[in-house]
């Protein structure tokens, strides 16, 4: 009887911590089925072409930033658009100065100076996260497309509705063919930038200080500025690094496709990087989560999109119905595996005061 106890005590606790492990499992078993169901067999590249989806590092990467904004209880809706228009600048630099330093500098000053944007007014203004980044959603795409509307094609590269790096340059070939669509060991370079950037907000997230006080500020904010912690800071510093994070996804972006249309590009990846870290086990109540799970959360998010699109019967009106299935249904689990732990532990309590009497 122990054992037994022992063993489902230490099943919940690999569900409670790891569950999104097995969620990816499942689902890439389910993806495996699907292949071999089209009478093809599941092969390795069918993974490389997971791990060099777009879905997977670049919307991924921005997920990490996404992460840390929900861990203290916020939200961001505008990282979609900030794509947009920090990936037009970017783009705007490089065909300007043929400099990848440049290029990436831009990015990360323009990607941070809109999340310093939208950390001033959530933190400092006191602005609702919803309300505020709704706004600035709206606020970053328009500008995108005022700008690409207005400029001269040879800054940015294609028609007035796009920008696009120039060929021309002596640089274009190494960024779009040798980094861009690299690889190494049959695994894409910009796959390794994204789990780079993972590894490094782990440990920021486990070693560090500023780590710590996030989770604080994002199980019980008072309790945290009690105990000493900035509270505002923290607020507004993770929109910041979620802008940087963008910044990093934008040359992703740009090296990858070589464009950006700011009418169209990163619709809805608010949305898919919410569903990758939900999907990764992130607590969208904050303070709970583990951000080893946002690998394995773009790749379950990623998968289900290839999952979708190998079924020829679903039509593509129908897709988003399934993604939104799978969404609610990990949320639901997220909710209730508390709920049922609780109950469970209740009702043990009970037959123990029974059988003392």
């Amino acid at each position: 009887m122990k054992k037994t106890n022992n063993l489902t005590k230490q099943i919940g606790s690999f569900w409670a911590h790891y569950s999104y492990i097995v969620v990816m499992l499942v689902i890439m078993v389910v993806y495996a089925i699907t292949i071999s169901a089209n009478g093809s067999s599941f092969r390795w590249s069918h993974i490389t072409a997971i791990l060099s989806s777009q879905n997977t590092c670049i919307i991924g990467t921005m997920a990490i930033g996404m992460a840390l904004v929900v861990l203290t209880g916020q939200i961001d809706l505008s990282i979609g658009s900030s794509l947009v228009f920090t990936t037009s600048a970017c783009i705007v630099v490089f065909n300007m100065t043929n400099s990848i330093l440049a290029m990436i500098a831009a990015a990360l000053i323009v990607g941070g100076i809109l999340g310093l944007i939208n950390g001033a007014l959530v933190g400092l203004a006191k602005m609702p996260p919803f309300i505020a980044t709704m706004g600035t959603m709206l606020i970053y795409r328009s500008l995108s497309l005022s700008v690409v509307r207005s400029m001269d094609t040879a800054i940015s590269g294609s028609t007035s509705s796009q920008f696009a790096m120039l060929r021309s340059n002596s640089k274009y070939d190494f960024l779009r063919f040798s980094f861009g669509t690299g690889k190494i060991l049959s695994i894409p370079y910009i796959t390794l930038v994204f789990l780079l950037m993972v590894l490094l907000f782990i440990f920021v997230t486990k070693k560090t200080k500023y780590g710590k006080s996030i989770y604080a500020v994002g199980s019980n904010e008072k309790a945290a500025h009690l105990s000493g912690i900035n509270t505002t800071f923290i607020k507004v510093s993770v929109y910041v690094v979620t802008g940087l994070l963008v910044g990093v996804a934008s040359v992703l972006q740009a090296c990858k496709l070589g464009n950006i249309t700011p009418a169209s590009s990163g619709k809805s990846y608010e949305m898919y990087a919410i569903a990758a870290i939900v999907l990764g086990g992130i607590s969208m109540a904050g303070g709970k989560g583990n951000l080893l799970g946002v690998i394995f959360g773009a790749l379950s998010y990623t998968t289900v999109n290839f999952i979708i699109v190998s079924i020829p019967s679903l039509t593509v009106d129908i897709q988003d119905t399934f993604q939104g299935l799978v969404l609610i249904i990990v949320i639901l689990i997220q909710t209730l595996s508390p709920v049922l732990k609780e109950k469970a532990q209740i009702a043990k309590r009970r037959r123990l005061a029974e059988s003392g009497k």
